[in-house]
This record gives C-alpha cells, structure tokens and sequence, in this order.
C-alpha cells in the first residue's frame, strides 16, 4: 500500500496572459475543451487567475469527485479554481491512477475522510469540496508502472465495449420517447397546428369542462393551529410523465375547510404549475388523506370530459411548444390556474375523447415497458463497468490472463 500523496502532486500553476484553450471536466468525457461541451461565454472577463493544467495531468472537481467527475489531460488547458490539479511523480501512470479514483473502493475511502469535515451522508455529496489535502492521505495499492500500464489498457478495452452498449440503450430510449411523443401528438392533435389552427376547427377553453384548482402555498414558517391536519401533499417534483411517484412526500398542516377543498379522487388530473409545466398525472383511485401544493394545479370535470384525454393535449402541448409560449419562457415559467382556465383545446366530443385516450393508454404503456427494460439495462451495464474497473485497480483481476 502506498499513501496517495506519494505518487501525485498538487499543482497550481498560474501564467498571467498565456494562450491556452478553457477545459472543462465532464463524467463520461474526461478533460475536454470547454467549448465542446457548451458555446455559452466564459464567465470571466480575464484568465489571469486560471489554474494551467498540463498533458497528462489529472484534473477533477472538488465538488463531485464522488459522481466521477474527473480525467486526464490530453494536451495543456485552464481551469478554474473549481479543479484541482494533479501531476503523476515517477513511475505513477496517470490512466491508471484515474481509473483507481473512479472504483467504489476510493469512493468509500473518500467518504470515510468526508465525514471529518461534515460530509458523510449521501445530501451533501454535490455541496461539499474534497481538496488534495484529503486524497493524499489514503493508502492505496500501486503496483509496477508495467501493470499500472497492463490495467489502464484493459479497462480502456473493456469499458469501451460497455460504454458502445450503453449509448446503443440510450439512443433507443430517445426513440422510444420521440415515438411516444408522435403518437400522441398524432392521435390529440392529427394535422392541427396548435399555433395557426384552421378556421374550420372549433377550440374551446379547458375552464368550460373543468374545475381549475390551485393548491395550498407552504409556509414553513406558520406554525399549524388547533385542529389542523398534518397531510401529506403532492408537489411538481412528484409528478412525472412515468407516474405518481409517491416515495418521498413531505407533509404539512391543512384546516378540515382545506382539506375537503384540496382533496384528490379519482378522475382528478394534476398538473405541474412551477418548474416541468404541463407534465401532469391521472388520479386512478380515491386518494383520502392526501391534498397537493402550490406548484400543483388540480383540474376535475365538470361534465363527462374525459381527464386522461386533456392529460394527452396537455403533454403535446408541453412537447410542441404551445405551454412555454403560454407561460412566457423568457421568464421563471408559471402555468397558473388562469392560464390553465383560458388555454383552447380541440372541441372533441367526450365518446372520441375516450377511445383515442383509451388507444393511448394502451400503446404508450408498452412503450414505456420497453422505455424501463432499457433504462434497466443502462443501470446494470454502469454497475458491471464500476465493479470492472474496482476489482481491476485492487488486484482482483489478473488483467495479463484476461487478455
């Protein structure tokens, strides 16, 4: 075992007025240059104050090592005072050295050192630097530079193989999501274009068909009063196209008057009115006991209009553009219960409203089927690279015989 600090120095090199590309550290990519990542402007005027960072140098991000934030330079770059700067001493292979700080062993050796300076648990982990005067105090196992060497190769070999695989699974997914998208948009909305509809197609406004309700503002602030109902609430981030998810409510008080007017039942469509606007979720049962928040807007039918069917138009509007128009996207986005109350649908009558919701349902539940195989794939594939490359930086693989 040989003590981090050993083998890798910290730099901090700083050349007023040199000519040298901005890098940036990306978890898939490694050190790259920052313009391959974004065209937005630098956000300093000058790169006096830059760090220089040198081919083959080992750069990461103080504020999410743990996530795998972190590479080797391939040629000499700045970075900001967010990195920190390694450089290999002899006989370390500055590939291998990468690889070890990605294996799950340096994770738990990482938090094992966080927890000194406040960080132990997992809520911290993107809020809480982890300078070098922390790396440099773990023992790890360095062998030869040969085998330093005979390990990166393999792990580039292997995780190359997987990573293929991994995007293959993701640029199906975004088929699978585009497809979803088209069918909906095709079956609610067929040649209508939402932003120049034709005369001859009659629109109305959802607040004809639906009650538009907002939910209750909280205020941690308030203490609850005598008599007040400590319920757990549906907010905007549980609300996804996949469903209701419901494993991390919070609660707060409401009066019996509130409960009774915000509760939630069957039929209700909620939709988010602060952050994904648009997105919403069908109610398929009675939910007693629950209510929603202010980022919510519940809409109830006030005649046989169908909910699942305007949870299909509100989500081609999200996808084509119609609700960021709605809500003025030059600003924080807000899809208010006025808006939600003037927005002009399709007139369809309610017995089409249910056979095309009814289709959708039936098709877009097999592609979503399909949607978590393959996000199921994805997490699988990450965790069988992470254990690869743990047991091949701790000696568990004899990578000269696996080759």
């Amino acid at each position: 075992m040989t003590r981090f600090g050993h083998v890798m120095e910290k730099i901090d090199e700083r050349i007023p007025g040199v000519d040298l590309p901005l890098m940036s550290v990306s978890q898939t990519r490694g050190v790259i240059r920052r313009s391959e990542l974004t065209d937005a402007p630098q956000r300093a005027e000058s790169l006096d104050n830059y760090k220089v960072c040198r081919a083959n140098d080992i750069v990461f991000n103080k504020m999410s090592i743990r996530s795998g934030a972190m590479g080797v330079a391939a040629e000499d770059g700045l970075v900001t005072y967010h990195y920190e700067v390694m450089r290999p001493r002899e006989g370390a292979d500055p590939h291998f050295i990468a690889y070890l700080m990605k294996s799950s062993w340096f994770t738990k050796e990482l938090i094992k050192r966080e927890r000194g300076i406040g960080a132990g648990d997992q809520a911290n982990v993107r809020t809480t630097e982890v300078p070098f005067s922390v790396l440099k105090t773990i023992d790890a196992y360095i062998p030869d530079h040969a085998e330093q060497r005979a390990i990166s190769d393999y792990l580039d070999r292997e995780t190359a193989r997987i990573d293929t695989l991994i995007e293959e699974q993701q640029r199906l997914i975004e088929m699978l999501r585009a497809r979803r998208q088209d069918l909906i948009r095709d079956a609610v909305l067929g040649a209508i274009n939402p932003f120049s509809p034709p005369p001859d197609v009659a629109f109305t406004a959802i607040g004809y068909h639906f009650s538009v309700t907002l939910g209750k503002m909280l205020d941690g602030s308030k203490e609850a009063r005598a008599g007040d109902l400590m319920l757990p609430y549906i907010r905007a981030g549980n609300i996804q196209d996949s469903g209701l998810r419901l494993s991390d409510l919070n609660q707060m008080p409401y009066s019996a008057t509130e409960a009774a007017s915000l509760n939630l039942l069957k039929g209700d469509l909620l939709v988010v009115e602060g952050g994904a606007v648009g997105t919403n979720v069908l109610i398929d049962r009675d939910m007693p006991g629950f209510s929603f928040q202010k980022t919510v807007n519940r809409l109830r039918p006030l005649n046989n209009w169908s909910s699942s069917w305007l949870g299909y138009v509100l989500r081609a509007y999200r996808d084509v553009g119609v609700i960021d128009i709605v809500c003025n996207k030059s600003t924080i986005p807000h899809l208010t219960a006025e808006k939600l109350r003037a927005m002009r649908i399709p007139l369809v009558q309610p017995q089409e409203q249910r056979r095309v919701a009814t289709m959708l349902d039936q098709e877009t539940v097999k592609i979503d089927r399909l949607i978590t195989e393959s996000d199921r794939f994805v997490e699988l594939a990450r965790e069988r690279r992470s254990a690869l490359i743990t047991a091949a930086v701790t000696g568990q693989i004899d990578v000269r015989a696996a080759a």
